[in-house]
């Protein structure tokens, strides 16, 4: 699974998954460009792969689509060439129905879809005018079916997994391959604080998703599209 000399735009390279995401890619010889909210937390976890000129930092709101599309133009025009999209940016919020107001829904579906959204369409023209290029979501088990507390969350990622599967046949005559994960819950620091230990020895360690998302990035995935891959582990 080599990604030499590919350029790669990640969202929320900061986050968790962001960061085991950019560690695997890195590893496989891409560049990537970095878009996130946080630049402080980019130039702390990637100086020197910056410094080295392998990948490009962009402090971005990236539910606004102008932003998006300014900030992934102009990493494209310094790289010389662009080749592929990872959407990690996302958000989770436990709260019964009743517990959840329609702000709720909305702050959900602007972290999860209207970010994945933004980014997709913003790739979508670099990618066409290449010929090709791979495209992958984050969705999660969570859009295959609803339970207590998800409400929000898991029409939010649902949507997102609805989306994929339309962009991908919308585009599949460009070349252009588009597919989703969906993890289940992941070893996060921000997941420990309310797993139970027997929770924590089945959580999905970030490294090992970043390792699907490196494959559909890669000519071994070339004939995989509109998929919807679940990432599950021992759970």
């Amino acid at each position: 699974m080599k990604l030499d000399g590919r350029v790669i735009a990640l969202t929320g390279a900061s986050g968790n998954l962001g960061h085991a995401t950019a560690n695997a890619l890195l590893e496989r010889g891409a560049s990537l460009l970095l878009l996130d909210r946080h630049p402080d937390r980019m130039r702390e976890a990637w100086g020197p792969a910056i410094d080295a000129g392998r990948a490009q930092a962009f402090a971005v709101d990236l539910s606004d689509e102008a932003s998006a599309v300014k900030a992934l133009g102009d990493g494209i025009a310094k790289a010389g060439r662009f080749d592929g999209l990872v959407c990690t940016v996302g958000g989770y919020k436990f709260a019964t129905t009743g517990e959840t107001a329609w702000t709720d829904f909305a702050a959900m579906l602007d972290v999860n879809l209207k970010t994945t959204v933004a980014c997709t369409r913003a790739a979508l023209p670099a990618l066409a005018a290449r010929g090709g290029g791979a495209i992958v979501h984050v969705a999660s088990l969570a859009a295959l079916a609803g339970s207590t507390g998800h409400a929000a969350y898991s029409a939010a990622k649902a949507a997102v997994l609805r989306f994929t599967e339309s962009v991908a046949d919308d585009v599949k005559g460009q070349g252009i391959r588009v597919n989703a994960i969906l993890p289940g819950t992941i070893d996060t620091p921000q997941n420990r604080a309310w797993m139970t230990k027997e929770q924590v020895d089945v959580a999905i360690d970030p490294a090992a998703i970043a390792d699907v998302i490196a494959f559909l990035l890669s000519d071994d995935a070339r004939a995989v599209t509109g998929a919807s891959i679940k990432i599950t582990g021992r759970q």
